[in-house]
């Protein structure tokens, strides 16, 4: 009898698992976390800086918006870039790539003096992460879902 009781559970448990839903990428999801940049031999750390991650329509490319970064110390003003992706996935988890792209201002002004290389990252529903060349510059991006 404990048995029958238990499978009961089980099934019931089981039956009220729904299965986990697509997410919608193309509505621009929001990160927060931490950007590391390797600047003249030191780590630089920027903490709370938000990104989208917007997939197109045809889901072979997406747009990664960092916004108020300040990428090292001495830079003025913080600013606001689109890195440019391809894209390959699915569902809720997505990979993505660059090399010897330009990343652009949101009014889709190209900023040539820093040229991206060797970008790759990930993207799975709570989390976001990246690491990129700015130019010369290593710099990383882990954040989870807003």
């Amino acid at each position: 009898m404990k048995k029958l009781l238990y499978l009961i559970g089980l099934l019931a448990l089981v039956a009220c698992q729904k299965p986990s839903a697509p997410i919608d990428y193309s509505v621009g999801l929001h990160y927060k976390g931490s950007v590391w940049v390797e600047y003249n031999g030191e780590s630089y750390e920027n903490k709370d800086i938000e990104v989208s991650f917007t997939l197109s329509e045809d889901g072979k490319t997406a747009d990664i918006r960092m916004n108020r970064i300040r990428f090292v110390p001495q830079m003025p003003v913080t600013v606001d870039t689109v890195l440019p992706v391809m894209v390959i996935g699915s569902g809720n988890s997505y990979t993505f790539t660059a090399d010897n792209v330009y990343p652009h201002s949101p009014a889709g002004v190209e900023q040539q003096k820093y040229r991206i290389n060797k970008l790759s990252g990930m993207v799975t529903g709570n989390m976001l992460n990246f690491s990129l060349y700015f130019g010369d510059y290593p710099t990383t991006f882990t954040g989870t879902r807003q």
